[in-house]
């Protein structure tokens, strides 16, 4: 039996470790990851890219600026503190902060099996109440384990369901065009950025961070042509050329989603990477002598933006975690989720169903399309740490009063 059991281990259950870890009362915690180790991003960063957020939105520091595992102790374990200090920039580089989130995960190691795959939560009852939870796991092996847990924190579905992909069917391969997806950019870069005459226009389709980071990358290389941008993002427009905005309706979802009618991961308001990327972009243009720029486009004919373009760089869409199949059990139980900020909502079961010692939460550290942490991960993981350890010394009283009697 566990205290607690956390499917996954990104970011958010990070956090929630270094909570836990340093709370007053140690509990009993397993962690099941089904990558073989440690990381936060699917794809490789771009050079000098940096975090949306300062450095003291890390995994620690707004909950307890004193923790081992801030921004700033690692820099200090890395003797990189003072090279920072005179760098005068708060938002710490992509490369770098990964680094720091796998110098916190490395220091919980023997609490997480890597390797091992969450397939499915189902409720222990006793007397019709829920007194605990199964957590099912496949190993590297392709076996079933089952592992008993009073708490289980699961990660956040995806926010929206992934955009059906543009429509490229005029796409003329060849003619030389080609399709290269967002997440092997980094790999193939370097066969845009050769001398190639004429110049390679580019097309870019897809909206968010990483959107904005590839971009910024291609308007720094003085040898290519027009760049194209194809986008439903407003916030890559500063000066509003896209036309009125039409919130989307708000439809019924599953309480294990959020409604589609939510507002889209976005670009921070004004962000200093979308103000660099006009900046380059004007540069651009004039040295070019107004013969190569970059054009922002909405609402239009992706393949006909795109028939002019050389390369076509394009978003793979959100891909959904599997959240849904993995709490499907618990569905007969379930009332709804609460909110209890911006990255954790609270799972509220009928009454009377499950005993009181007995909690699911969902939790997501992702915000920006998953290209930056969320502001309150670390005030969010101290909530839970705290509402986990209460639940633990309740029942504790509790077993002591009974003996008494």
């Amino acid at each position: 039996m566990y205290d607690v059991v956390c499917v996954g281990f990104g970011p958010a259950q990070l956090a929630i470790a270094i909570a836990l870890r340093e709370s007053r009362k140690s509990l009993k915690v397993l962690y099941l990851e089904c990558k073989t180790s440690f990381s936060s991003q699917p794809t490789e960063h771009i050079s000098r890219t940096r975090m949306e957020n300062p450095f003291v939105y890390d995994l620690a520091t707004i909950r307890n600026p004193r923790s081992a595992f801030t921004y700033v102790n690692y820099l200090l374990a890395r003797k990189r503190l003072i090279e920072f200090a005179n760098s005068d920039r708060l938002n710490p580089l992509r490369e770098e902060f990964e680094d720091y989130l796998i110098w916190c995960a490395a220091q919980f190691k023997d609490q997480v099996k890597y390797g091992n795959e969450a397939v499915k939560v189902t409720a222990e009852k006793e007397q019709d109440v829920v007194r605990a939870w199964n957590i099912t796991f496949r190993d590297s092996d392709s076996k079933m384990h089952v592992v008993r847990a009073r708490h289980v924190i699961a990660p956040f579905p995806s926010s929206h369901a992934p955009d059906t992909p543009p429509t490229l069917s005029s796409i003329d391969f060849l003619a030389g065009q080609r399709i290269i997806s967002m997440d092997e950019y980094t790999t193939r870069r370097n066969e845009l950025r050769g001398t190639h005459e004429p110049r390679l226009n580019i097309t870019v389709v897809g909206s968010g961070g990483q959107t904005a980071e590839i971009l910024d990358d291609l308007l720094s290389c003085s040898r290519l042509g027009n760049i194209t941008l194809v986008t439903e993002d407003e916030l890559f427009a500063p000066l509003r050329v896209f036309g009125g905005h039409q919130s989307p309706a708000p439809t019924l979802c599953s309480i294990w989603a959020k409604p589609s009618g939510d507002k889209k991961e976005s670009l921070t308001e004004g962000s200093e990477l979308v103000q660099t990327m006009y900046m380059r972009a004007y540069e651009k243009q004039v040295v070019s002598k107004g013969q190569c720029g970059l054009r922002v486009v909405s609402n239009a004919n992706v393949s006909e933006e795109t028939a002019k373009s050389n390369f076509i760089i394009r978003d793979n869409g959100i891909r959904p975690l599997s959240v849904t199949e993995l709490l499907q059990d618990l569905d007969a139980l379930a009332l709804g989720c609460r909110s209890a900020g911006d990255s954790l909502d609270e799972i509220h079961f009928k009454r009377g169903s499950v005993e009181k010692g007995c909690k699911v939460f969902l939790m997501s550290a992702r915000s920006n399309g998953g290209r930056s942490l969320a502001k309150d991960i670390a005030t969010t993981a101290g909530k839970v740490a705290r509402s986990l350890v209460s639940l633990d010394d309740t029942k504790q009283e509790g077993s002591l009063l009974q003996a008494r009697i």
